[in-house]
C-alpha cells in the first residue's frame, strides 16, 4: 500500500488549493427527504447518526444529526471545522464528506425554528470498536496487520497534509464489508505548522501551542497529560499504538478512570519517565508535584503471546518521549509487516454482522472518558462510539464573547442582524439569522475587535438567502466555501477561548 498524501505536502494554505477532492465529489446540500431513514446507529448527549437509504440512487449511508439544544448557540464550531476539513480531503482511508442535508420544521409553530442540518457520509458497516466488543469476532494476524496498514497510511496522509486528528481511537475508525478501514470524526482535528514528518524523523519538536484538551482519555499519550502544548504529530501515533494493542489483546490498554490513574498505568506499562527516556518531562506544567514510583515496562510480559515483531512495533508507537515516537512513515516500513503471516488483502477479510453502538450495547458497556471541559467553553461529548463516533461539540459561552456594532441594517442583508467578534488575534464572528446562527472563526484582519467592511461584505453576501428558511439550501454550500479560505496560521492557542474553540 503507499500513501496518497506523499511527502511533499504542500503548506497549509496551499492546501486548499492543491489537496482539494474532485469538483464534483461533494454535492452541496440536499433535503432529508431525499433519504429513507433505516434504524438509529447511535445517539449522544449531542448528536446522533442514522442509517438511511438515498431515495435518488438508492445507495446508502450515515447520517450525522447536528443538534443545537439551546436555540441561542450557534452552528457548533467543531461541525464546521470537521466540515471544512472533509470537503479538502481525499484518501481511500479517510471517510468522505458526500454532501450536506437540511431539515425543515413542518409545524407552523416550529417554523422559526433553525432547520436541522445532517452531514452525509458513506455507510459503513462497523465501526472498530463495535467489532472488538462483538464476542462472535475474532481477528486473525494477517486481519490485525491489514487493518494497521490501512490505518497508518490513512494517517500519513493527513499529516503529510499538515492535519492532526487529535481523537485518535477504535471508535473512530470505519470498517466496511469490503476489509477498507477510514478514519472518521474529525470534530477536534486541525491545521499544524512546521514540517512533516520524514522518514527516521520521529515526531519532532513542536513549533506552535496548541490547547491539550484533545484525545479521549484511554488514547490521550502522556505528553498531552502532562499539559505539553506544542505537541505534533505523534499524539495521533501513540493512539495508534494504542489501537494496536486494542487489536491484539480484544480490548483497551490504558482504560484509566482519572488523569492521574491515566498516567499511572502509562507508567506501568512502558516503565517510568526518566531524564533518559522522557529528557524534560519534568519541566511540564502538568509534572509539577508528580513522583511516579521507579518501575520497570511490562510491555513485553502483557504481550509476550503476539511475538518479538509486534512488541517491538508497540514499543516505538508507545515511546514515553514523542520526540522519538515512530512516524507513520516508519511505521509502514517496520519488519512486523514483512514477515508471516503477512497482511490479509482487504477484499480477503470475511464480512462480519453489522456492529455498531447500539448493538455493542447487547454486549457490554464501555464508555471512556474524555477531557474535562476547559473554561470560557465546553467540550461535549456524545455518549455513543458508532459508525461516526463521538460528536464533540465546542461551544462559546456568550459572556465570553464582546458584541462589536459594525451598523448593518438588518433590512439591508436579510435578517443578518448583527456581527460578534472576539478581541485577540483571532476572532469569532457570529452572525445571527432569523432561523440559522453561524459561527465562523476568521483571519486575523484589521484592528483586534473589529470587522472590516471587507470582511462583512464577503460574510454577508454569501448568507443572505439564509433570510428564508429554504434558502439555507444555497447558503450552506456557499458558508462552507468560505470556510475552505479560513486558515489557522500563525497563531497560538493560549487563551480560554481559544481553548473552547480549538
Amino acid at each position: 500500500m503507499t500513501s496518497d498524501g506523499g511527502n511533499g505536502a504542500p503548506s497549509p494554505r496551499s492546501f486548499a488549493v492543491q489537496h482539494q477532492r474532485p469538483r464534483d465529489s461533494f454535492i452541496g446540500c440536499s433535503r432529508i427527504t431525499d433519504y429513507e431513514l433505516l434504524g438509529k446507529l447511535g445517539e449522544g448527549t449531542f448528536g446522533e447518526v442514522h442509517k438511511a437509504k438515498s431515495r435518488r440512487n438508492g445507495t446508502l449511508v450515515a447520517l450525522k444529526k447536528i443538534i443545537m439544544h439551546n436555540e441561542k448557540d450557534g452552528f457548533p464550531i467543531t461541525a464546521l471545522r470537521e466540515i471544512k476539513l472533509l470537503k479538502l480531503l481525499s484518501h481511500k482511508n479517510v471517510l468522505r464528506l458526500e454532501e450536506m442535508a437540511v431539515e425543515h420544521h413542518s409545524k407552523m409553530t416550529d417554523k422559526r425554528k433553525r432547520p436541522i442540518m445532517y452531514m452525509v457520509f458513506p455507510y459503513m458497516d462497523h465501526d472498530l470498536s463495535g467489532l472488538l466488543d462483538n464476542p462472535s469476532v475474532h481477528f486473525t494476524v494477517p486481519q490485525i496487520k491489514c487493518y494497521l496498514m490501512q490505518l497508518l497510511e490513512g494517517l500519513r496522509y493527513l499529516h503529510d497534509s499538515h492535519i492532526l486528528h487529535r481523537d485518535m481511537k477504535a471508535a473512530n475508525l470505519l470498517i466496511n464489508n469490503r476489509g477498507i478501514l477510514q478514519i472518521a470524526d474529525f470534530g477536534l482535528a486541525r491545521h499544524y505548522d512546521g514540517p512533516i514528518p520524514k522518514p527516521g524523523g520521529g515526531g519532532g519538536e513542536g513549533k506552535r501551542e496548541y490547547t491539550s484538551l484533545v484525545v479521549t482519555r484511554w488514547y490521550r499519550p502522556p505528553e498531552l497529560l502532562l499539559n505539553l502544548k506544542k505537541y505534533t504529530t505523534a499524539i495521533d501515533m501513540w493512539g495508534v499504538g494504542c489501537v494496536f494493542g486494542e487489536m491484539l489483546l480484544g480490548k483497551p490498554i490504558l482504560a484509566g478512570e482519572s488523569d492521574k490513574h491515566q498516567l499511572e498505568i502509562i507508567f506501568d506499562l512502558v516503565g517510568s519517565p526518566t531524564e533518559q527516556n522522557m529528557p524534560g518531562w519534568k519541566q511540564l506544567p502538568g509534572a509539577e508535584g508528580l513522583t511516579p514510583r521507579p518501575r520497570p515496562a511490562s510491555l513485553s510480559q502483557r504481550f509476550r503471546e503476539h511475538g518479538q515483531l509486534a512488541i517491538n512495533l508497540l514499543k516505538e508507537l508507545l515511546t514515553l518521549d514523542w520526540r522519538k515516537r515512530i512516524n507513520a512513515i516508519d511505521a509502514l516500513e517496520h519488519p512486523y509487516f514483512k514477515e508471516q503471516p503477512y497482511p490479509a488483502k482487504p477484499e480477503n477479510i470475511p464480512r462480519f454482522e453489522d456492529s455498531h453502538e447500539l448493538d455493542r450495547r447487547k454486549f457490554h458497556d464501555r464508555k471512556a472518558a474524555l477531557p474535562p471541559a476547559p473554561k470560557g467553553g465546553t467540550v461535549g461529548v456524545g455518549a455513543f462510539e458508532g459508525p461516526n463516533a463521538d460528536i464533540h461539540h465546542t461551544m462559546v459561552v456568550p459572556a465570553t464573547v464582546e458584541r462589536t456594532d459594525v451598523g448593518l441594517p438588518g433590512q439591508e442583508i436579510g435578517r443578518v442582524t448583527s456581527i460578534h467578534s472576539l478581541r485577540g488575534h483571532r476572532r469569532l464572528s457570529i452572525l445571527e439569522t432569523g432561523g440559522t446562527d453561524i459561527w465562523i472563526i476568521e483571519t486575523e484582519t484589521g484592528r483586534p475587535g473589529t470587522v472590516e467592511e471587507a470582511e462583512v461584505t464577503a460574510l454577508t453576501s454569501t448568507l443572505t438567502s439564509l433570510a428564508t428558511g429554504e434558502g439555507v439550501m444555497t447558503a450552506l454550500p456557499a458558508m462552507i466555501g468560505l470556510l475552505e479560505m479560513i486558515v489557522d496560521d500563525g497563531r497560538s492557542e493560549t487563551t480560554e477561548v481559544e481553548a473552547a474553540l480549538l
